[in-house]
């Protein structure tokens, strides 16, 4: 088909944001949005004046993943909320300070990000809209997802109307995460920076941790980093390693300069030789996202396939490194809660630490400060008040800044005395007292 009858089916579909939201049914029952940079940001203020206006004549629910701030912010607008049921994967601070007695907001989803589509479907059906943006339209009538395969991909071919923003910023890439002009109801254009995270000082803990956790790691090795401190320090001493590959959740700032320092070669994947895959892309520097655009070597995945403990267990010498709140003496992890209040989701931690550990050759790595609030309270609990996020039968190697150790094959007491080993100094005696009451010391 010519090229030219592509371009004359986007000018059909090309409409305002006002517009979009408008054709929409009024009593709409679900409508889901894209995921952090894949969330769109002129068709969210759009649907959050409508809401607020009273468009629906029913509630539909409405499913947001995670996104920027001044994009969540807009749903946290009382006059929304009264019109819609907000549900959630994770929680962040915008949403966790809402305080309106007359409001349930939101109402939380605990999937494992792998089964969160799954979730969806099973409970709710198919959504009747997904929003979200893209790149440009290529020659073929294709518009790329970028760097928001997450959910957005499967919600997307499910759902009864399509409706993208075109942004000119977001990166096309490689993977599943294509869709033709002729499945989208509508289209609108606006350009927007994506979204970037705040980079964070690092610190003496960081570092250390940091230290212990790269020393685990062998050439060859494919890795999985979370975001924050810990991963960068890890990342940074990866440097000295060769032909690493990449099979990630969030592919974040160092696994980027990992790329960009020759150490990824994914030569050694069983999986997508070549290439690096993702699920999310998100990056403090907005330069990285250029790096990514119509590089045949970046691809894009669900969560389902990317967080898919089956496939992350296909690739050899898989390395995991996650980070956690608190931790028992048991083994027990909670790294989404704090006093049994939601503080986040349970995201993808437990997909990779089963998919790392059942890797040949492979390692999951929980590590985190053995501290909270400036050394006064310690991440490492006689026993777990909090919710679980991690069972013990899953956690083998934990880290701190006082070592690291495997858990995997040890007994109870065996575990707690390894585990105080990783305490802070000053809370070591009060854990054995409290260990010796559990009679586990």
């Amino acid at each position: 088909m010519p090229a030219d009858h592509f371009d004359q089916l986007y000018q059909q579909k090309l409409i305002s944001a006002d517009e979009a939201i408008k054709t929409l049914a009024r009593d709409t029952k679900l409508i889901t949005f894209g995921c952090y940079c894949g969330t769109p940001p002129r068709l969210t203020q759009a649907f959050c004046e409508a809401a607020a206006a009273g468009y629906f004549s029913s509630t539909p629910d409405v499913y947001l993943l995670r996104s920027r701030k001044e994009i969540v912010d807009q749903f946290s607008n009382v006059d929304v909320l009264k019109q819609i049921k907000l549900l959630c994967p994770f929680l962040g601070g915008s949403f966790r300070q809402l305080a309106d007695p007359d409001l349930i907001i939101p109402h939380y989803l605990p999937e494992h990000f792998s089964l969160y589509a799954q979730g969806v479907f099973s409970r709710h059906g198919k959504p009747n809209v997904h929003l979200f943006q893209v790149s440009p339209m290529d020659e073929h009538g294709y518009f790329s997802f970028g760097v928001d395969g997450s959910m957005s991909i499967p919600l997307a071919f499910e759902a009864g109307q399509i409706i993208v923003e075109v942004n000119q910023n977001m990166p096309r890439t490689f993977g599943s995460g294509l869709v033709h002009i002729s499945q989208v109801s509508a289209l609108i254009e606006h350009n927007s920076d994506l979204m970037v995270l705040p980079k964070k000082p690092t610190s003496p803990e960081d570092h250390k941790i940091g230290e212990f956790v790269a020393e685990l790691v062998p050439d060859h090795a494919c890795i999985q980093l979370g975001i924050g401190g810990v991963p960068n320090e890890v990342g940074k001493r990866l440097k000295t390693k060769s032909d690493l590959g990449i099979h990630t959740e969030m592919l974040g700032d160092t696994l980027f300069e990992l790329i960009q320092a020759g150490n990824v070669s994914n030569r050694y994947k069983q999986l997508n030789v070549g290439h690096t895959v993702f699920n999310i892309a998100l990056f403090s520097n907005p330069d990285y996202y250029a790096y990514l655009d119509n590089n045949p070597t970046m691809a894009c995945h669900p969560a389902h396939y990317v967080n898919n403990p089956h496939i992350i267990a296909q690739n050899d010498r898989m390395v995991s490194v996650n980070s956690f709140v608190e931790i028992d003496l048991f083994g027990q992890v909670a790294s989404e809660s704090i006093n049994w209040r939601q503080i986040s989701g349970s995201g993808g931690q437990l997909d990779f630490v089963r998919g790392a550990f059942r890797s040949k050759e492979g390692i999951a790595v929980l590590a985190a400060h053995s501290t909270a609030k400036n050394g006064s309270i310690s991440k490492i609990v006689p026993r777990l008040q909090n919710i679980v996020t991690t069972p013990r039968n899953d956690v083998s190697y934990v880290a701190t800044e006082y070592g690291c150790t495997n858990l995997f094959g040890m007994s109870t007491s065996e575990r707690a005395h390894a585990l105080i080993e990783l305490t802070a100094p000053q809370f070591r005696d009060e854990l054995r007292e409290e260990a010796k009451n559990l009679t586990i010391y």
